[in-house]
C-alpha cells in the first residue's frame, strides 16, 4: 500500500483540515430545524403561522448543545490554526501558541498502522512517532490534516532517515 504514494518535496506543510466541523454544524443545525418544524405541524401551531419553541424540550436542548459544541471546537481550532511541517530532518507540529520541532537524531522510531480505539476514514489511520527520552508516542492521525497521501509519503521519506525502521 505504501508503495503507492508519490514521493513529496520537502520541507512540506500540512494544515489542520475543518471540514469535519462544518459539517457536523450543518447536520445539527438542520436536524434542529428540522425536529423544530416537525414540532410546530404536530401541535398545529405552524398553521397559524407560529412557531414557538420550548426551549426546556429536551431534543431542543440536547440538538443546540451539539450545535453550540461544535461551533465552539471549530472556533478554537481555526484560532489555533495547527499544521505539521516536514523537512528533510526533522518534523515541526506548530500552532498559533507554540512550537514544537523534533529533529531526526530524536526520533526513535516512526510506525504506520491502524488505531483500534478510533475509526478515521483514510489510508492509515494513525502515524505514531517514538520521541527519544519521551514516555508517550506522538500519534499523528493523517486524515486530520490537507493532503493526507503527501503527509505520509513526507513521514515514510523521513522514516527511512531514523536508526530504526518500524
Amino acid at each position: 500500500m505504501t508503495d503507492t504514494l508519490q514521493p513529496v518535496h520537502l520541507p512540506a506543510e500540512f494544515y489542520h483540515r475543518y471540514d469535519f466541523y462544518w459539517q457536523s454544524i450543518a447536520f445539527y443545525a438542520v436536524t434542529l430545524i428540522i425536529y423544530v418544524v416537525a414540532k410546530a405541524l404536530w401541535e398545529n401551531t405552524l398553521q397559524t403561522g407560529a412557531v414557538s419553541v420550548v426551549l426546556t424540550d429536551p431534543v431542543v436542548v440536547l440538538l443546540g448543545v451539539f450545535v453550540l459544541g461544535s461551533t465552539i471546537a471549530l472556533v478554537v481550532n481555526r484560532i489555533a490554526r495547527r499544521t505539521i511541517i516536514v523537512s528533510e530532518d526533522a518534523i515541526s507540529f506548530t500552532s498559533r501558541f507554540h512550537e514544537r520541532t523534533f529533529n531526526v537524531s530524536e526520533i526513535e522510531r516512526i510506525a504506520l498502522g491502524r488505531d483500534q480505539r478510533i475509526r478515521v476514514r483514510g489510508m492509515f489511520s494513525v502515524v505514531k512517532i517514538r520521541i527519544a527520552n519521551r514516555r508517550r508516542m506522538l500519534r499523528v492521525r493523517p486524515a486530520l490534516y490537507t493532503n493526507e497521501h503527501a503527509l505520509v509519503s513526507a513521514l515514510l521519506s523521513l522514516r527511512k532517515l531514523t536508526k530504526h525502521h518500524a
